[in-house]
């Protein structure tokens, strides 16, 4: 009898051991893994790769400490790489996917929603995942990380809202939409012309001290430059950007039919390292009346927003509210006009 009791009692601390083996090694493993999608030192990336299943992807490449790189082509737009980094850095864990979810987890992270993500740190690559949809209850977003099987509800604590949206792949949504951006002393010359009244065109420019004002390719200073009025305008090429870039599926015909049409203003800068930023202004027809107490106030051409084309290149979506700061007249500047 004392020896089937002493033989139970081996075989319940035998089991309790084992039991206590595999628990302990399920649970370093899964801590493994809920550690493994954030990264605590961020400023140590330097490249971002993210695809989607579409054939869409983005290259992030950073420049300095400060400025990154889209498919070595663009700027990027600094609050969408903060986004990015910061997701990195506080993205967590938030439940391990239910068991009887795992195949649809899975399945949907192979398909057509997945985004794949990969990070470089230091030129080696850090860690690779998978990106899906959003949890059953929206709060969280399927991930996956390479060569694991488990994927897991992943969320940024105290945050509401999946994350998907935040591994961006298309190149002009991640593209800074900002065309000037300068410290006045940074600016050499300013050439603004205005086909419709060439009179009211002229060249500013500026040696870090001094500035002078002309008649468009001329040489010969104006003496009644508001020198105040001078200064506020540099001032004003501190950020000025587009609202979008005009989507590829825009009639060829009518982009053609813009671009070949004569530009109502035309703006230049030139830095004090020879690099010049150019944009071309064009009239766009008028949506209709402003509004319904405006009915009989009808415009030839749109007031709020006009196209661009940005060095020869870029067709964008330009707001007068941002671009008026930068569209003064010869007359402006000599103080004869408010």
């Amino acid at each position: 009898m004392k020896q089937n009791r002493l033989l139970l009692i081996v075989l319940v601390i035998l089991a309790a051991g084992i039991s206590w083996f595999i628990f302990s090694r399920s649970s370093s493993t899964l801590g493994r893994e809920l550690q493994n999608f954030s990264i605590e030192d961020t400023a140590s990336i330097d490249k971002i790769f993210i695809a989607d299943k579409n054939g869409n992807s983005s290259t992030l490449d950073r420049v300095n400490s400060g400025s990154w790189k889209v498919n070595n082509k663009y700027p990027v737009r600094v609050d969408a790489m903060k986004t990015l980094l910061e997701t990195f850095h506080k993205m967590k864990v938030r439940n391990p996917v239910a068991k009887s979810l795992e195949p649809k987890v899975l399945r949907d992270l192979a398909g057509p929603v997945q985004k794949k993500v990969e990070i470089f740190s230091k030129g080696k690559l850090l860690k690779t995942m998978y990106i899906g949809n959003e949890s059953v209850d929206k709060l969280g977003t399927y991930m996956l990380l390479e060569n694991s099987s488990v994927p897991f509800e992943v969320h940024i604590p105290s945050h509401k809202g999946f994350l998907q949206s935040r591994f961006i792949v298309d190149e002009d949504i991640w593209r800074d939409p900002v065309f000037f951006r300068y410290d006045y002393r940074d600016i050499r010359t300013i050439e603004v012309r205005y086909p419709e009244i060439p009179e009211e065109g002229f060249d500013l420019s500026f040696d870090g001290k001094t500035l002078q004002l002309s008649a468009p390719g001329s040489k010969k200073p104006s003496p009644s430059l508001d020198t105040l009025r001078g200064m506020q305008y540099l001032n004003d090429f501190r950020t000025i950007g587009y609202e979008y870039v005009i989507v590829p599926t825009f009639p060829q015909a009518k982009k053609d039919s813009i671009l070949s049409s004569q530009p109502f203003c035309y703006v230049k800068v030139t830095d004090k390292n020879g690099v010049v930023n150019e944009v071309k202004g064009f009239h766009r027809a008028s949506p209709g009346p402003i509004s319904e107490l405006l009915k009989s106030q009808v415009y030839e051409y749109d007031v709020d927003r006009l196209y661009g084309l940005v060095n020869e290149r870029d067709f964008v979506l330009i707001q007068f509210f941002q671009f008026d700061r930068v569209l003064k007249t010869r007359s402006w500047l000599e103080g004869n006009e408010e």
